[in-house]
């Protein structure tokens, strides 16, 4: 795998993370990803990875590909949640932006990996929702699950790397 930039691990640690935190948390415990935090998690990583591109001239393409990308998705997902709000859910998806910003900023195979990681991960927990409760179509907190997507995509690269054809 591609070293990731010393900068983006710490913008992922120092920036992304706590705020991410308290987001998995409020979700965890109110089923609801407060607009407030929501903004102050896009603004800050926002901000941040602009500073490491002007600081960094070689990230600068890396990370207008991310921008997009996050835009792109992040238009998809809010498309998603106003046409079947029982698919994704508004708070979901306006934090799916930020966590493909961070995710892709790290890289192509993270971001993959990040998104299979957040599908598998969230099925997952779907499954063991609807086992402990005996009941199809029970919601659960998605939230937590999809703000582990960088770090999940961390883990899952190297496979992602292997899968196609890397060393």
């Amino acid at each position: 795998m591609p070293e990731i930039s010393a900068s983006l691990i710490g913008v992922l640690l120092v920036v992304y993370l706590p705020p991410a935190a308290v987001l998995s948390w409020v979700d965890g415990r109110e089923h609801r990803l407060p607009n407030r935090w929501v903004a102050l998690l896009t603004v800050a990583v926002g901000a941040t990875l602009l500073v490491v591109g002007l600081l960094q001239p070689a990230l600068r393409g890396d990370l207008r590909t991310a921008v997009v990308l996050a835009l792109v998705l992040g238009l998809g997902a809010i498309l998603v949640a106003l046409v079947a709000p029982t698919l994704l859910g508004m708070g979901d998806a306006k934090t799916l932006p930020v966590v493909v910003l961070m995710a892709a900023s790290l890289g192509g195979e993270v971001l993959i990996a990040g998104l299979l990681g957040i599908a598998l991960l969230g099925g997952m927990l779907g499954i063991a929702v609807m086992a402990a409760t005996r009941r199809a179509g029970v919601r659960f907190a998605f939230g937590p699950v999809l703000l582990s997507g960088p770090f999940l995509g961390l883990l899952g690269a190297p496979l992602v790397r292997a899968a196609l054809g890397g060393s």
